[in-house]
């Protein structure tokens, strides 16, 4: 990899900016995550004359500059010139000459100002000539005290793995997937690590193996694609979820999900698995009304809302249910990735599903281990693990 060091003024790489010769927001880049606070000491900085770390481009095979590392700092020269933000003058050590410019915005400021702010330098490194996986590596060894999700790590190494996640995670979102309807964003780049996780768990078959960050990391670095099967079979799941998401909220009047990483995780083996045996109002139904009752359980709703009069036969005739969600509700913390738990979730939600259906020919065998007299669940499902081999296979 060849690393070449320039200097460019500010008004040239605006310039550049706006001219699209420099992209802010290539693909491996994490998106603009800095606060307002943090931008105006950046401007801060520049006003003092004090020097920034320098900013790494790569330069891609149509000769555009795309920004591997000081994403975050050119967006905040750039929104700065464009008067999004205003200059804090009372920050410490206090400086009376920007003091005097406290509240200003960039056009408000003395013409001579501006000037001096468009000299500003920055130290440019571009890389050129560069194996596919040096960049990554120089990525996350800059990021490395920024404390970068496993998911943003591996967003910067380019390659086809990538490519294939990134596209499946920008289909999840055009499709409706956001804090709206599945409960949280993307922020942190959360889908593209639960997608990547599912898509290595379809590539391993079975539940009972602990899937590690590094384990997903080495292929991303080694360029090691998903089968184009898994990635049909995992297209055909996101859309199945989501679609029976949005129907769910057009449904219940409870229409806030309020599901995790864990949790989603889990929905998507159930739906990979369930997509071809029930139709989208069923699962609508039965995403909406299991994460009603989760809530139920832990005190969060208060009586029985329109829409979830059948839950409370449910819990009647069913009397481990209270049991069950209080167990998958404790399995489906942020820090529950270990097999076992993700093997209790999914025993769970085919539970439910026979539950809800009264329909025990979605799962005959599993049926025959329930009953009202079932005095702990939690040795139902150790039972259930055991017996059936549960999570050796992802299909049934």
């Amino acid at each position: 990899m060849k690393c070449t060091v320039t200097e460019l003024e500010i008004e040239t790489i605006y310039r550049r900016i706006i001219e699209k010769d420099l992209n802010l927001s290539p693909e491996f880049q994490r998106g603009e995550v800095w606060t307002v606070n943090k931008k105006k000491k950046l401007i801060d900085s520049i006003l003092r004359g004090w020097r920034i770390p320098p900013i790494h481009l790569i330069e891609n095979i149509d000769f555009i500059d795309e920004v591997l590392d000081g994403q975050q700092r050119l967006v905040a020269i750039r929104d700065f010139i464009e008067n999004q933000f205003s200059i804090d003058g009372t920050l410490k050590p206090v400086d009376k000459n920007i003091c005097d410019l406290d509240r200003l915005y960039y056009k408000d400021l003395d013409l001579n100002i501006q000037r001096k702010f468009k000299k500003y330098s920055l130290t440019i490194i571009r890389l050129t000539e560069y194996l596919p996986e040096e960049p990554a590596e120089l990525f996350y060894r800059l990021n490395q005290p920024a404390t970068l999700t496993s998911a943003e790590q591996r967003n910067s190494y380019i390659g086809n793995t990538r490519n294939q996640i990134k596209e499946l995670v920008n289909l999840f979102e055009e499709l409706g997937a956001n804090r709206e309807t599945i409960g949280f964003s993307n922020s942190r780049m959360a889908y593209d690590d639960i997608i990547s996780k599912f898509c290595y768990t379809l590539e391993e078959g079975n539940l009972k193996k602990k899937i590690t960050s590094n384990n997903i990391s080495e292929k991303y670095r080694n360029n090691e694609p998903f089968a184009e099967e898994i990635i049909d079979e995992v297209q055909k799941t996101l859309i199945f979820f989501i679609e029976s998401s949005k129907l769910g909220q057009d449904k219940f009047i409870f229409n806030k999900l309020n599901i995790n990483k864990a949790t989603l995780y889990s929905w998507l083996i159930f739906t990979y698995r369930n997509k071809e045996n029930i139709n989208k109002d069923l699962m609508a139904e039965l995403i909406y009304t299991f994460e009603f009752s989760r809530e139920y359980v832990k005190g969060k709703v208060s009586g029985i809302v329109l829409g979830f009069e059948k839950i409370i036969p449910l819990f009647r005739d069913n009397n481990y249910l209270n049991q069950m969600f209080l167990i998958f509700n404790q399995r489906a913390s942020m820090g529950s990735t270990d097999a076992l738990s993700i093997i209790y979730r999914d025993i769970i939600l085919e539970i439910y599903l026979l539950v809800y259906s009264s329909n025990e020919n979605f799962n005959p065998t599993l049926s025959k281990y329930l009953s009202n007299n079932i005095d702990s669940m939690s040795r139902t499902l150790e039972i259930i693990t055991s017996n059936l081999n549960w999570g050796g296979t992802i299909k049934k």
